[in-house]
């Protein structure tokens, strides 16, 4: 099925590129309705302003091209020119990139610009280069949260066989150190995984949660702020390297305006959100700072396997995250 897509969607590229040469596509996942989405749209209307109209980006939302379990792949072999790829797709080829899933790293949300600007992003962005991506802007999720259809969560206790959807491989790592049975399972079949039963929670952000329904299906919402997944518009880079270098330009400095444009909208989509799910009739809880403390014990040993995995390149990430110049 796959190949199957990305034959089609080839021929569309290149059919595209002989009507409009300056012209290139971004797939994303993400329904419209999504902050990320919303983004990635001011990304493309800047790179056409920055180019005096010379550069079109067309970007197929809702997984119309790749879904978030394809999009990798088809980045990296020229299937499409740009994709939306959350880091967590990374953990196979840069296990470092999997900094992000590492539970209660950041302190805020101002906290993963910090980290990418004290020397994360030039790190991970090396890496990327290597497998043949080229990162363009950092796009921030916001927090991920923990709901489920059996009862609150306030300690490791309450996750002890509870099965969970997972987005990333350290994700499932997390939930397993907490007791809970996590499967990874696409955002697009969240909805109906839990739905049918196949699993009784998921983790989520809440602002996507709300893009996909995923209250519909929930009974209860564990506010535990314990992760900030990251995801990233990432282009060929053989294309990238194929572009002139005043278009680099214009499409960089758009990504720092859709960057700045997607961080002051966090914070608002994230209350928006939260609204939505309690005034469903949700149950909502917040750890307290004794619970957030028993669950960062439960998770410690999560630290230590990241750090197995992702070598000397983890290392040096890990290090830039405990330098308290990095936060302040």
């Amino acid at each position: 099925m796959f190949k199957k897509v990305a034959a089609v969607a080839a021929v569309v590229a290149l059919s595209s590129s002989v009507a409009f040469a300056g012209e290139f596509t971004v797939s994303n996942q993400f329904p419209p309705s999504h902050h990320i989405s919303k983004t990635i749209h001011v990304f493309a209307d800047k790179v056409a302003e920055l180019t005096g109209g010379k550069t079109k980006v067309n970007v197929a939302d809702s997984g119309a091209l790749y879904s978030d379990a394809q999009i990798l792949e088809a980045v990296q072999e020229g299937l499409v020119e740009v994709g939306l790829v959350g880091t967590y797709k990374w953990g196979g080829q840069v296990p470092a990139a999997d900094v992000f899933d590492l539970p209660f790293l950041f302190p805020d949300l101002s906290s993963p610009k910090k980290f990418l600007d004290a020397g994360a992003n030039d790190i991970l962005d090396a890496e990327f280069n290597k497998k043949g991506v080229k990162n363009l802007f950092w796009c921030d999720y916001g927090f991920i949260q923990m709901w489920n259809n059996v009862h609150p969560l306030h300690t490791p206790k309450d996750f002890e066989g509870l099965t969970m959807r997972s987005y990333s491989a350290g994700d499932s790592i997390t939930l397993k150190a907490l007791g809970a049975a996590p499967t990874l399972i696409s955002s697009a079949e969240m909805y109906m995984a839990i739905q049918q039963g196949t699993v009784k929670g998921a983790t989520t952000g809440m602002p996507a949660a709300v893009s996909r329904k995923i209250y519909e299906v929930s009974k209860y919402l564990t506010i535990a702020n314990y992760s900030t997944a990251q995801f990233s518009v990432q282009a060929n880079l053989e294309w990238w390297n194929d572009q002139d270098e005043a278009t680099q330009k214009a499409i960089m400095e758009a990504g720092k305006v859709a960057e700045q444009y997607l961080r002051d909208a966090v914070a608002a989509s994230e209350g928006a959100a939260e609204k939505t799910v309690r005034d469903a009739g949700l149950e909502v809880n917040t750890l307290t700072a004794e619970e957030r403390a028993q669950m960062i014990e439960a998770t410690k040993s999560v630290w230590d396997k990241y750090l197995e995995r992702a070598g000397e390149i983890g290392q040096k990430l890990v290090a830039i995250a405990k330098d308290p110049k990095t936060f302040q």
